[in-house]
């Protein structure tokens, strides 16, 4: 099962995908997309969401955000309950109409509730989430609009690292290149072949990519396979031998010492610790 990229359909004329799930029990399987996401937990502990390798652990009233092309997932605990709700920005309207975010490096997470900031972010989303319920007339539109540009603006101000970005990153090229390894990183490839693949020189490819992923290519493929090793150790009783093979690892051993290296402990030690957080 190669790493799924989520098509993003936006609300009719509006330049964002809205979601609301309640009494909502995640195993949401390693995935992507092009837009960034803005999540709030309502309600729920403990919700476990990996973002790009690192796991965060957010209870209700977090608010937290997903930057473009990340590949994610999320887990709960089996036994309890969520409530989430949140928006996947359209990303080319987002460069079109705010060119300034060619340049944002999102940094939102953990975000103190007791700035400004938070509440605003939170009285957006709420809103929002109110306004979707009705039916789109132009009237309801423009208030939807005005809650979501504040957002944008907020977010631009308070929770971005603006990098210095020369030439603007060839994001038709990116997503191609996160497309095939995601579909393709169950086999043997590698950074030379995956430069090889596309005709391009290995050095200009960790360019392109690493402007968009923040990982040169080498880094970038055993990220997306240690998160798929993750995921089915967590979802399935496959052996790790079989995992390793499935995923693109030479060996157990290789997985063994790479998923070490990321999680502290070995496979077979993640499996036993955290699969009751997983959702069957």
């Amino acid at each position: 099962m190669p790493i799924a990229y989520e098509e993003v359909d936006n609300l009719v004329r509006l330049p964002f995908k809205f979601f609301k799930r309640s009494n909502y029990a995640p195993k949401a399987p390693t995935h992507w997309h092009t837009g960034i996401e803005i999540d709030y937990l309502v309600s729920g502990e403990d919700f476990k969401v990996v973002i790009a390798g690192q796991t965060h652990h957010y209870n209700s009233g977090d608010i937290w955000a997903i930057d473009r092309s990340q590949i994610h997932a999320a887990t709960g605990h089996k036994d309890r309950s969520y409530y989430v709700m949140g928006l996947i920005i359209d990303n080319n309207f987002l460069e079109k109409e705010y060119p300034s975010s060619k340049n944002w490096r999102i940094k939102m997470d953990h975000i103190s509730r007791d700035t400004a900031s938070y509440r605003q972010l939170r009285k957006n989303l709420i809103t929002i989430a109110k306004l979707v319920d009705q039916p789109i007339s132009d009237s309801i539109r423009f208030l939807i609009l005005s809650e979501f540009f504040q957002m944008i603006a907020l977010i631009d101000s308070e929770y971005t690292e603006k990098t210095a970005v020369t030439t603007p990153p060839n994001q038709s090229l990116a997503d191609t290149v996160i497309a095939y390894i995601a579909n393709n990183s169950s086999t043997n490839i590698t950074a030379q072949s995956i430069a090889e693949h596309f005709r391009i020189s290995q050095v200009t490819l960790n360019k392109e990519l690493s402007q968009v992923t923040k990982l040169p290519l080498g880094k970038y493929l055993k990220q997306v396979r240690l998160m798929h090793a993750r995921y089915l150790l967590l979802s399935t009783n496959y052996s790790v031998a079989y995992i390793a093979n499935y995923c693109g690892f030479s060996s157990a051993k290789v997985l063994e010492r790479n998923f070490k290296a990321w999680k502290k402990m070995t496979p077979s030690q993640y499996r036993k610790a955290f699969s009751k957080y997983f959702n069957e």
